[in-house]
């Protein structure tokens, strides 16, 4: 193990790999992306060795957790939950309390009440209680509304744009991960305006989308939301590719449209208006669509909902069932390169509860053998 210049303490990356040796691979990788990531912030700051850790070391990484958490209840995709702040600095303390019990250190630095004094208060829940549509929900939404998609199309053809849209949005919400801002119309960003069809490559298997981070990103289109937006695409004809994909059918703002474009108010459907005068089409808004989704919520039964309490499948639910799924069946890089968490940190903390689960099964086998 490679120690300090002075031949004393153990560096902390060496001393994290003898921490992990024998525990179960999704321990060891959990501690390796949490323990990891603290040694990278310790580094920024000097310290590099156990002993270089003190009580204000940590005080100051609890007063670092406790400011991603208030960054996290600005924004749902930005910092991390109290209890993530909690398991994470749990795990280093976990880390220091084997570096004392192998004598590498004389005391826990992470235990001092001076330092805990700095996180933020302790929640009693955990992000196992923030929404995520679970798969039993994702396909309740999607077969309602595929139903009502195909019933549109036998009864009415072309003029069931409505509902062969709406299938499209929630299976590009289901199964892509995306932000709602990054797909839909934010009114209160003029940079978010919906997606066009000149984003979408269906072919490829892609969406491009204004990220959080203000840059332009790929994301990718799995088929079981391509399929839908190829039927909406060959339903709409649009006649370019500056064309919303998910344009609002909402008749006051189709009118503002048309108003806007120097024509009076027609006596005429304003969908036809608009689609027979040329006139750019507006996208649907991500207020629009919270509003879609609690309808769609009420009328498609969806299990684990009471919906008499007012809950509904919610647009960062969409994202976050999304990423479990992945988490759980490919692992923590996958979720976080279809997520596009820029930090990994992130997604281990959003998901901390499925590992905490999965550990509580691996300890279960473990005492049974006793």
């Amino acid at each position: 193990m490679t120690v300090d210049d002075t031949g004393g303490s153990p560096c902390l990356s060496d001393a994290l790999a003898e921490f992990v040796d024998g525990k179960s691979p999704n321990y060891a990788a959990n501690l390796e992306r949490v323990v990891g990531t603290w040694i990278d912030w310790c580094a920024d700051r000097g310290v590099h060795t156990l002993d270089d850790v003190e009580v204000k070391t940590m005080a100051r990484y609890a007063d670092h957790l406790t400011r991603r958490v208030r960054a996290g209840q600005a924004d749902a995709d930005d910092g991390i939950a109290a209890s993530s702040a909690w398991t994470y600095y749990s795990q280093i303390s976990a880390f220091l309390s084997w570096a004392t019990k192998w004598e590498y250190i004389p005391e826990n630095p992470a235990d001092k009440g001076r330092a805990k004094d700095q996180l933020p208060p302790k929640p009693s829940g955990n992000d196992a209680d923030r929404q995520f549509w679970q798969p039993e929900q994702r396909q309740a939404l999607l077969t309602y509304l595929d139903d009502r998609a195909r019933e549109a199309v036998d009864e009415t053809g072309l003029d069931a744009v409505e509902p062969v849209r709406d299938r499209a949005i929630a299976a590009v919400l289901a199964y892509t991960g995306v932000r709602g801002a990054e797909v839909l119309a934010d009114r209160h960003d003029p940079r978010r305006t919906g997606i066009t069809w000149s984003d979408v490559d269906l072919e490829a298997g892609t969406i491009t989308v204004l990220g959080k981070n203000q840059e332009i990103e790929p994301t990718p289109l799995p088929e079981q939301a391509s399929r839908p937006l190829a039927r909406l695409r060959t339903l709409l004809s649009p006649p370019d590719d500056d064309w919303p994909v998910f344009p609002s059918r909402h008749t006051p703002t189709l009118y503002e449209v048309i108003e806007a474009a120097g024509y009076d108010r027609p006596d005429a459907d304003p969908w036809t208006f608009v689609l027979d005068n040329g006139i750019e089409l507006p996208s649907l808004t991500t207020s629009g669509v919270r509003s879609l989704l609690k309808r769609w919520s009420r009328d498609a039964d969806i299990p684990g909902l009471d919906v008499e309490d007012g809950e509904y499948l919610t647009l960062h639910g969409a994202r976050r069932g999304v990423g479990e799924k992945l988490y759980r069946e490919r692992g923590a890089a996958a979720a976080q390169r279809t997520l596009r968490h820029a930090d990994p940190s992130t997604t281990s903390q959003m998901y901390s509860h499925i590992e905490a689960s999965e550990l509580a099964e691996d300890n279960t086998d473990i005492f049974d053998e006793e």
